[in-house]
């Protein structure tokens, strides 16, 4: 992975700069990572940004710092200030019968996000064939509106047609990423569109964890490995020492 400098990073969040934990609000922030990311985003001309599946307010909760960011699998995203965040495509009557059908799988979450609904069965793997039925079932409702993202304890309704991997392509196409090779670090099946799109682009893609297929080229280990890698990353580019290694 030469010419460092004038690369592009894009980084998921959850089991990748994060040990995953049973619920969404259980992680831990590694002290030292967001002054990191800080370095990294202010050492590559700010072409740093979060692509995570949780939503912009979910990813300010953790990391404040508003830098650029993809929420909700690229359903919304900031960029240079500029928020879009599209109005929610389901019904009232669509949630509300989800809801009495997770009431009745113990151990299943249902996170309400801006313009997504996750189902959550980590605590309940048991539940992982009643939960992608339920999801199949809402989306058949209008499958032209809706779209269904399976990954790690997780089945997620979002709106059709998006992806992280179109994400990362907006980004690539306006300043500062325009013009940079784009670098992506993901570790669930929902990653795997922005591998495809950075390996289309002539880029880089990392997977973090224990996958038998994955598009990315590169890998690591576990989130320590790659919070390890973006430590030395950031001294390789010369990037601010004054902060600790997470």
């Amino acid at each position: 992975m030469a010419d460092r400098t004038n690369w592009a990073l894009f980084m998921d969040i959850d089991g990748t700069l994060l040990d995953l934990a049973p619920t969404p609000d259980g992680v831990i922030i590694p002290k030292g990572l967001p002054q990191l990311l800080d370095s990294l985003a202010r050492a590559l001309g700010g072409a740093l940004a979060l692509v995570s599946g949780r939503s912009l307010d979910s990813i300010d909760r953790l990391f404040p710092g508003l830098w650029d960011a993809v929420g909700c699998h690229g359903t919304e995203w900031r960029l240079g200030g500029q928020t879009f965040t599209p109005q929610p495509s389901w019904s009232d009557g669509l949630v509300a019968g989800i809801e009495a059908a997770r009431r009745r799988l113990p151990g299943v979450v249902l996170e309400r996000k801006s313009v997504s609904l996750a189902l959550h069965f980590r605590a309940a793997p048991e539940q992982g064939a009643a939960v992608r039925a339920l999801a199949e079932a809402a989306v058949a409702t209008d499958p032209r509106r809706f779209g269904l993202l399976e990954g790690k304890s997780v089945m997620e309704i979002i709106p059709a047609g998006n992806s992280k991997g179109s994400a990362i392509e907006r980004f690539m196409r306006v300043p500062p990423y325009a013009g940079r090779r784009p670098v992506f670090a993901g570790d669930d099946v929902t990653d795997e569109s922005g591998f495809t799109a950075v390996n289309g682009m002539g880029g880089h893609s990392i997977h973090v964890g224990d996958s038998p297929v994955s598009k990315a080229h590169f890998c690591f280990p576990d989130p320590l490995a790659m919070r390890h890698w973006l430590y030395g990353l950031n001294n390789a580019l010369g990037g601010d020492q004054d902060h600790e290694h997470p």
